[in-house]
């Protein structure tokens, strides 16, 4: 992966813990946000109590689709890639969804990886969960997962952690 150029749309908390990792491993990193300018993501270099701190300007969406080898999506929801989308994508480009189903158009998907415009995709939402598309289950190019990354105790921990402060906040003004 070292050299290839990741996109990242959506560059809140779990987009910018994407380009951490994407740089770490030699990346360049491009993100789409329609909120964000600019963001500062913080590297901690082998434990190092000094942070590295790395500036990112977001692009706009269709450079980003352009120019990326790799595009994962970290957005609350809405159809974001259907097939004008696509077309604006690099031939043999990798997809990631792990934010919401829906957010991106599953025909027009299919039909990507189909003609080889989209090499792989790998996803863990759909647009009808539980009960996906059967061509999305058996698509020979897409790998699946299930979406229960919050189902760990850490997870679970911190969700509660931030509901209460949430409470706290509206409760004190």
């Amino acid at each position: 992966m070292k050299g290839k150029t990741i996109g990242i749309i959506g560059f809140g908390r779990i987009g910018q813990a994407v380009a951490k990792i994407a740089l770490g491993c030699g990346m360049k990193v491009v993100a789409y946000d329609p909120f964000l300018q600019e963001a500062i993501i913080y590297l901690d270099i082998y434990g190092v109590t000094e942070k590295i701190a790395v500036k990112l300007h977001t692009v706009p969406l269709e450079k980003l689709l352009a120019g990326s080898d790799f595009i994962t999506l970290h957005v609350p929801g809405g159809k974001v890639i259907t097939k004008k989308e696509f077309d604006l994508m690099k031939d043999g480009v990798c997809i990631a969804n792990a934010a919401r189903g829906g957010v991106i158009d599953e025909a027009d998907l299919i039909s990507a990886l189909d003609s080889g415009k989209v090499a792989h995709a790998a996803l863990d939402v759909f647009e009808n969960e539980p009960t996906p598309k059967k061509e999305l289950l058996s698509h020979p190019k897409i790998s699946l997962t299930p979406h229960i990354g919050a189902a760990t105790e850490e997870a679970q921990e911190r969700i509660g952690i931030e509901l209460a402060e949430l409470i706290i906040s509206k409760l004190s003004k």
